[in-house]
Parts: C-alpha cells; structure tokens; sequence
C-alpha cells in the first residue's frame, strides 16, 4: 500500500536558499556600479530641479538690480526737474497707451 508514496523533501529550507542566492548577488555588485546606477535614477529630476532654481534665482537677481536702477533713477529726478519732466512725461504717455486698450 506504501509503494505509490513518493516523499521527496528539500534538504534545506528555501528561505536559507534565497539568502544565500541574495548574498552571492550582493557579493558580485560593486559600489561603482551602484553609484552608477543610483545617478541615473534620480539625475534627470535633480537636473531639472537644478535648472529651475537657477531660472528663479536669474529672476531674482534681475528684479532686484531693476529696483536699484529705478531707485537711483528716481533719487536723481528728485534732485534734476529734467528728469523728473522726462518721467513724467513717459508715465503720462504710458498711460495714455493703457487708456486706448479700455
């Protein structure tokens, strides 16, 4: 009755089998290419991301050394009518400009 009955059990755990799959993978898995491969998962978004800082911070940079030249402008046509009529003058022109679009 017992001859049809095949028992054929793994001599070893299949959890330890994995681990030791995993270790022999780890063992040939260098640093370098780790590195490699670690940059070109996130290069491309740190690029991007490098990029846009540098835009804002170019915005920045201008808008700010436009504030000074107004500034200084405007401390000059405050000691010069000349150039207080010249900036009037194109203000008052601008706003003319304005007006027709309304």
């Amino acid at each position: 009755m017992a001859r049809f009955v095949h028992i054929e059990y793994s001599t070893e755990h299949g959890g330890v089998n994995r681990m030791a799959r995993g270790f022999a993978t780890l063992g040939s898995f260098s640093i370098t290419a780790a590195a490699l491969h670690a940059l070109a998962v996130v290069g491309s978004p740190i690029t991007r991301a490098a990029a846009a800082t540098r835009k804002v911070l170019s915005g920045w940079s201008a808008a700010r050394k436009q504030r000074a030249a107004d500034r200084r402008l405007w401390d000059l046509a405050l000691t010069d009518a000349r150039i207080m009529a010249d900036l009037s003058r194109a203000m008052g022109r601008e706003a003319a400009d304005i007006g027709r679009y309304y």
